[in-house]
């Protein structure tokens, strides 16, 4: 299994530092690509609807639990990143953090997941936005495809069990948006 993993991302990371405007665009997006999300949370929160923000809110519920079971993961199994064991061509500073599973692309998978539910339309740029950045992760020589995969699988099922909770979690939003509202921030 490793062995396509590896053989996977060779065929991507080779192509890095070939071109520079290919590479200020997989860097871009391999480090900053998540502030998209921020930028797409932020939008929902202000928009005027009611059922934007609960979205924001259950996006940030699943971003959560998200990234504590990528945690609890990364402290039971800890994969080295590529670039420990393999001559790759790095683009962005070396982390000590674990390769698997993919922060990134579980925060973006997270997201894009959630989305798709509440609106399928934004969901569709979203989840492509989920798809480009766990590719440049892999292209920047940061993370073996099937670590962005992983992640792609937690965060993806996150968004899917937080939106199917929606219901029993209608309490929590509720009273998030009435805060939010009596210290005008809604």
């Amino acid at each position: 299994m490793q062995s396509i993993d590896f053989k996977a991302f060779t065929l991507i990371n080779q192509f890095a530092g070939k071109w520079h405007l290919l590479d200020a665009l997989m860097i871009a997006m391999a480090k900053y690509g998540p502030l998209l999300f921020v930028i797409l949370l932020l939008y929902l929160w202000f928009k005027k609807s009611e059922d934007g923000k609960q979205a924001a809110i259950l996006t940030v519920i699943s971003l959560a639990a998200a990234l504590l079971v990528n945690q609890i993961i990364g402290h039971i199994y800890f994969r080295p990143r590529p670039f420990v064991f393999h001559n790759v061509n790095l683009l962005l500073p070396k982390s000590p953090d674990p390769s698997f599973p993919s922060d990134h692309a579980t925060l973006s998978f997270a997201v894009a997941t959630l989305v798709l539910f509440w609106n399928k339309k934004i969901g569709v740029y979203t989840g492509a936005l989920g798809i480009l950045i766990a590719f440049a992760r892999v292209f920047v020589g940061t993370h073996y495809p099937f670590d962005v995969l992983g992640g792609a699988v937690i965060g993806s099922t996150t968004g899917y069990f937080v939106w199917n909770l929606k219901p029993k979690l209608e309490f929590l939003t509720r009273y998030v948006i009435d805060i939010a509202k009596k210290v005008r921030l809604a």
